[in-house]
């Protein structure tokens, strides 16, 4: 049995909390399938109830403990296993958890400057990266901002009759896999532009002419026909982060 609770612990829930982990204790084999809201429910409690006592418990949340119950009754013989799915989910928690917990708050705040101060936003993408450079395009421009997307690398070499100093050139990136990235943020750094790098790997070049620098954890997601592809979710995760705290007025947070 993996949801075991030490009775000191146990004593001192309250007794919804107690009646959450008895439920959980005797369904063990069905949790795997729950959601928390599922959970919740046959608990007539509410998601954030079941998500602190599971805490309470040891674990980190929902998701560690759906992944460690299905790891131990994992059945390789099935064709649909919850513990191919709850790993997997695992995976996606852990690489959130650790892009949140890495996130500079004081760089998060330089960025917005910086695009509030900007009198055009250039975000510099390329490959599959683009299309969520488009994604957060899409938001600025909804909010009113002149937010311009640069994909291809013939632009890029135009970045010297692009940019001015009144600009925010935006660099979304998961490996740096393209030299033209960093050139076109050396220039527009010499032209005096502002500079922002939104990577998930550390030390690259790109971080030498950037003004603010937010880095993401992010995992392999496939390895197909020659070609490693890495997850975009922590990419997603800071320019939403961004979007949001844009559209919403600081006063009322």
């Amino acid at each position: 049995m993996i949801f075991q609770i030490d009775k000191t612990i146990y004593e001192q829930l309250s007794e919804t909390e107690r009646y959450i982990v008895d439920f959980i204790s005797q369904n063990e084999d069905k949790i795997s399938y729950l959601s928390i809201t599922n959970i919740a429910d046959k608990t007539f409690s509410s998601p954030a109830t079941v998500s602190r006592t599971i805490q309470k418990c040891g674990f980190k949340g929902i998701a560690e403990l759906r992944y460690l119950i299905s790891k131990e009754d994992k059945d390789k013989s099935k064709n649909v296993s919850p513990y191919a799915i709850n790993k997997l989910l695992d995976k996606v928690y852990q690489e959130s958890t650790q892009t949140i917990e890495n996130i500079p708050i004081p760089a998060i705040l330089k960025a917005i400057d910086h695009i509030n101060n900007a009198e055009k936003i250039f975000i510099y993408a390329r490959g599959f990266t683009a299309m969520f450079a488009e994604h957060f395009q899409m938001y600025l421009q909804l909010m009113g901002y002149n937010a311009v997307v640069v994909k291809d690398v013939k632009w890029m070499e135009q970045t010297k009759n692009l940019v001015t100093s009144t600009d925010t050139v935006f660099v979304l990136s998961v490996r740096n896999t393209t030299p033209e990235l960093a050139q076109s943020l050396r220039v527009a750094r010499h032209i005096g532009a502002r500079t922002v790098v939104c990577c998930c790997k550390s030390m690259t070049e790109l971080e030498k002419y950037a003004d603010v620098v937010l880095i993401g954890h992010s995992n392999v997601i496939m390895e197909e026909k020659g070609l490693t592809v890495y997850s975009h979710l922590p990419l997603l995760i800071i320019t939403e982060t961004i979007i949001n705290y844009l559209s919403t007025d600081a006063e009322a947070l």
